[in-house]
């Protein structure tokens, strides 16, 4: 059918390509296909496609937060009218197209990864190091980059390149019961000696390069309604079909302890963590300014809940005793309470600040 309306054969699509472009396939398909023809276009099960929509850095809030509801595509031989149409087309695209449609450099798809990927040719820093300089992978994949084998976040060549440009620290996102267990349900902690394998191999080979790993850390993960049919003391505010964990308990909180403690640990020369305490995920009660629905934290404002935070990091990085640092981001706090947040970080905490706070903006229509 391409071919009869102009276009040439479909190029190959490696491995590589596809583990890369699940977004783009999610995106040109979502108001296209039902769920579960989605599935079998992606090659993945339910659970899969339901951990990247939500993990996947809000790629189900990106998308509207909706699924439109689609009828299954069906092919059907097409009939003269449609045949006709095809020949119409092919003549349009020939008439804008008279060169083709393929890339005039014939550059293939994520080339980049490749060339960023190479080591540089020349040797030696351009740029002073100053004391934390982070940078995030330019084509790291964000849901689970520990457990995916076929994508390396940071390629030695591209380490290689990073601190030559000066960069002594890189981050990637890590969600705590994929890392530690999880004492619930230790199920959802699958594969977490894999990951914490593949950490620890990226942190040495890191180091090698003068540049230290750190781990972006937004908890505790909201849980399916499910998970509190047997844990309603846990519960905290509901959104849609998944409430936070309260972390006004004492339970929750040691879980952030201990899971923080575990990987610390386990990864003993990890530069450390940093922090987002209020954000898109749903996290704690007031992470979403709906902490009123809980009978716990409803009890409380903003700045009590996110500030008793950092302080359960804090203890978990200092129990486990290898002297990882921790950043706290005051991602979209709010002026009203960020400063009672701040005056309650822990001491050997750093604070990282948003350099447009405060600085007038204007939109453009």
């Amino acid at each position: 059918m391409g071919r009869a309306m102009g276009l040439g054969d479909p190029p190959r699509i490696t491995r590589d390509q596809q583990t890369r472009s699940y977004i783009t396939v999610i995106k040109r398909n979502w108001h296209l296909l039902p769920y579960e023809q989605l599935l079998e276009l992606l090659g993945w099960d339910a659970d899969q496609l339901a951990f990247t929509l939500r993990e996947d850095d809000f790629l189900y809030h990106k998308l509207g937060a909706i699924k439109p509801q689609c009828e299954p595509l069906r092919y059907q031989p097409p009939d003269e009218k449609t045949l006709e149409r095809e020949r119409e087309i092919a003549r349009i695209f020939r008439e804008e197209f008279s060169e083709g449609v393929e890339r005039p450099d014939g550059e293939p798809l994520f080339d980049f990864v490749s060339q960023l990927s190479r080591k540089p040719l020349a040797c030696g820093r351009r740029f002073p190091t100053t004391r934390y300089d982070s940078a995030i992978s330019y084509f790291a994949l964000y849901g689970d980059p520990l457990l995916e084998k076929a994508a390396d976040p940071y390629p030695e060549g591209y380490l290689a390149r990073l601190a030559q440009a000066g960069v002594n620290g890189v981050w990637l996102q890590g969600i705590l019961h994929k890392l530690a267990p999880f004492p619930w349900e230790p199920e959802r902690s699958a594969h977490y000696q894999e990951r914490l394998k593949n950490l620890r191999a990226l942190v040495a080979r890191a180091r090698k390069h003068g540049i230290k790993i750190f781990l972006y850390l937004n908890e505790p993960r909201a849980m399916p309604l499910t998970f509190f049919e047997k844990r309603p003391h846990l519960k905290g505010v509901v959104e849609s079909d998944h409430a936070a964990m309260c972390t006004s308990v004492p339970e929750v909180q040691k879980y952030i302890v201990d899971g923080v403690e575990f990987v610390c640990r386990a990864v003993q020369d990890l530069g450390g963590i940093f922090t987002i305490t209020f954000s898109e995920n749903l996290t704690n009660c007031w992470s979403h300014n709906g902490g009123a629905k809980c009978p716990r934290c409803g009890k409380r404002s903003h700045g009590p809940v996110v500030a008793e935070l950092n302080p359960l990091f804090a203890e978990g990085i200092r129990k486990a005793g290898h002297g990882q640092r921790l950043i706290a981001w005051d991602w979209v706090w709010d002026d009203k309470w960020s400063p009672e947040v701040i005056k309650h970080l822990p001491a050997e905490a750093e604070l990282m600040s948003v350099s447009e706070w405060g600085f007038p903006s204007s939109a453009v229509a």
